[in-house]
């Protein structure tokens, strides 16, 4: 039997499946309502006992129809066919009793892994996916890239039970990258929503240049205010007097160099090795020069100048760095290695399973437009996940069709406009 549930009943049954994600939250779902969608909150019963549930989405079409969307899809034993069947079609009666000519669903189930260099590893959800075949679901493709409503192709690191074991396990690069920008001084502060102008205002950085979409700070204020105790928000920012000191000491310690260098060249014969190693600390010091007048001009306009930030959600087994920006005027500080590391410190913590680094492509040309995105990911050695991917279950052909076709002009239109 399926019958609308409360809030605490779905919850209390959400948290504890193995397929759940922030997307199911009854919260997530208040959060949609304010643009325009209606949360449906229903559990399935047998001999009593809740054995599955699911939070629906329902957009409201002209003519009395409705668009419903399972967010990540059902939280039930998606491996039993039989079971599944049973609770689709009581889904589907009910999203029929209510006028919905289309059900979406994007289980939160792992179709294949592959290594951090995308290699396949193995496939390990090719069952529910003919689950959802034979329920009559049309899947909608392996996406490549972010075609998704939500990302489908994720990576994520497996937690050590200290942040120094867990250290030693990323790229040698990225181990200096993360020493590199702690020494010149990027510290992370967790802020609230009072501080959210400021948040939103880095992400529209990224979101310009990357061709995101960024929604109003009163936006990620309600989502933050309704799912608090899963959301910490992070800004990475410049101590300006740590870098000063950074920049100064570089100097200091380059001048040291070249003048022992100097004193050496006074007693040997020199050779190009020599000249040319004097002539890069000779380069060197010019540029340290230029960096220590910029230091102390950003010392005198502010002691702390924010540079980066991270929302980051705790559910489940998991820390996922949900959304992040930064600044383009300050990307040689590489803020995203300073927030990751607090992030990462965090979720061990919290004693999690995982960190989540969200959404990549498995475009890996370095030439791709995405490519910087998996790049600074794949430095810390993670393990790629690809999703199952979209379902749509048709339930009115002539206004699905129709549905797909208005929004292709829709897309096209837009993207004309761009």
């Amino acid at each position: 039997m399926l019958k609308v549930i409360d809030e605490n009943e779905f919850k209390e049954f959400a948290l504890k499946n193995p397929y759940f994600s922030i997307y199911q939250l009854p919260e997530w779902g208040t959060l949609k309502s304010g643009t325009g969608w209606v949360r449906h909150l229903l559990g399935y019963y047998e001999n009593d006992t809740l054995v599955g549930a699911t939070m629906l989405l329902e957009k409201k079409m002209p003519f009395n129809l409705s668009l419903y969307y399972s967010p990540r899809g059902y939280l039930i034993n998606v491996n039993n066919y039989d079971l599944l069947k049973r609770f689709n079609d009581e889904v589907i009666k009910y999203i029929k009793n209510n006028h919905g000519f289309m059900l979406k669903v994007d289980p939160n189930v792992i179709y294949a892994t592959r290594d951090s260099e995308g290699n396949l590893i193995e496939k390990c959800g090719e069952n529910v996916y003919f689950n959802f075949k034979k329920l009559g679901f049309k899947h909608m493709g392996f996406s490549q890239n972010f075609e998704d409503l939500q990302p489908r192709v994720l990576c994520r690191i497996e937690l050590k039970s200290t942040y120094n074991d867990t250290l030693e396990t990323f790229s040698k690069s990225t181990r200096k990258n993360i020493a590199k920008t702690y020494d010149m001084g990027v510290r992370v502060k967790t802020v609230d929503t009072s501080k959210m102008d400021e948040f939103v205002k880095l992400l529209e950085d990224t979101a310009t240049n990357k061709n995101f979409i960024i929604r109003p700070a009163s936006y990620y204020k309600k989502m933050v205010d309704l799912m608090n105790d899963y959301i910490t928000l992070y800004i990475a920012y410049i101590d300006t007097n740590l870098y000063y000191d950074y920049v100064w000491n570089a100097l200091e310690n380059t001048k040291k160099e070249l003048e022992t260098l100097e004193n050496q060249m006074k007693k040997i014969n020199i050779g190009d090795k020599i000249k040319r190693h004097h002539e890069e600390l000779s380069s060197k010091i010019i540029k340290l020069t230029k960096e220590l007048d910029d230091a102390t001009n950003l010392r005198k306009t502010n002691k702390e100048i924010n540079i980066g930030a991270l929302m980051s959600v705790f559910t489940g087994c998991e820390g996922i760095t949900f959304m992040s920006g930064t600044s383009s005027s300050y990307k040689g500080f590489n803020p995203k290695y300073a927030f990751y590391r607090e992030h990462i410190e965090d979720s061990i913590k919290r004693h999690l399973k995982y960190v989540n680094f969200y959404g990549i492509s498995l475009d890996m040309d370095k030439n791709g437009p995405y490519y910087g995105i998996y790049e600074l990911k794949k430095g810390f050695n993670p393990e790629i996940i690809e999703l199952i991917g979209e379902f749509d279950y048709v339930i009115n052909p002539i206004v699905y069709y129709g549905y797909k076709l208005a929004l292709k002009g829709y897309r096209l239109m837009k993207k004309i406009r761009k």
